[in-house]
């Protein structure tokens, strides 16, 4: 029940909008921290010790050398392009940092957690993959990267039971994304709504 009411709240947060969508998206954060708390688990076992941390460190470089790679191909290609929106690259980095590491904490001390209870380690990382690839619809981008990146995320936690890396090297990826990927097919990271509003905008907008 657990898992089928995050991910609920989760697809609601995506497919709404404005003030309601922030009333969900907080809505969804609190019953995933409030219900993770109610079972009081020990830190480690959900991956935010340091059991597994020197581990997992091999996944930060291997995402910049999957970033470097991407960046130089973007720049012969000529799609590197700065990231969206007003905010100073750091500032936008670091909030993109953060996030990732919780969406990590979703992906796998959330789901992939309460899964393994119900059925195999490894199909339990193979459905949680799925998970996390549904609430990137219907971004052509993102569907790909996340199933991928997703289950081979969910690999490592299940032999070393710690997020912090992959969410390090999630940011780094996503970023690396919206650097190199041109806006008009990864439309700045959206989904759900906001993947079909950002084509909507563009569509009408007078020389945009």
């Amino acid at each position: 029940m657990e898992i089928f009411a995050a991910w609920a709240l989760i697809e609601a947060t995506i497919w709404s909008s404005g003030k309601t969508q922030l009333r969900l998206f907080f809505l969804s954060a609190l019953f995933i921290v409030g219900t993770t708390i109610a079972h009081r688990p020990r830190l480690k076992d959900i991956g935010l010790g340091f059991r597994g941390l020197r581990s997992t460190l091999w996944v930060i470089p291997a995402a910049l050398a999957v970033a470097s790679a991407a960046m130089l191909i973007a720049w012969e290609a000529g799609t590197l392009h700065p990231l969206f929106g007003n905010a100073r690259p750091m500032t936008h980095s670091t909030g993109y940092a953060v996030w990732a590491v919780f969406q990590q904490f979703i992906l796998q001390s959330y789901f992939f957690l309460r899964l393994e209870k119900l059925i195999s380690t490894r199909f339990a990382a193979l459905c949680s993959a799925g998970l996390f690839c549904l609430v990137h619809v219907p971004n052509p981008v993102l569907l790909v990267v996340c199933l991928f990146a997703g289950w081979l995320a969910c690999e490592v936690f299940r032999r070393h039971r710690n997020i912090y890396a992959l969410g390090i090297a999630h940011a780094i990826l996503g970023l690396t994304i919206a650097l190199t990927v041109p806006d008009h097919i990864q439309r700045h990271m959206r989904v759900g709504l906001g993947y079909y509003r950002y084509h909507v905008q563009q569509v009408i907008t007078p020389h945009g």
